[in-house]
């Protein structure tokens, strides 16, 4: 994937995940939450070296996780 592609998915899942754990879907249970977080992660690691700014964003709220 190109530099704009990796750093368009790491803006995706800071948004993504700073909702989850703001406003999360009512319906997701805490086990569905963390599951989320995780395969955030996972995405994260394939992109990382990309952007050390927004990776250490996406790292802050991580460690904060349900």
């Amino acid at each position: 994937a190109s530099t704009r592609a990796k750093v368009l998915e790491l803006a995706d899942k800071i948004c993504n995940v700073r909702d989850i754990l703001f406003t999360p879907p009512a319906d997701w249970t805490m086990a569905r939450k963390r599951e989320y977080f995780d395969w955030s992660k996972a995405v994260i690691d394939e992109v990382r070296g990309t952007n050390k700014k927004l990776e250490r964003v996406f790292d802050e709220l991580y460690a904060a996780k349900p």
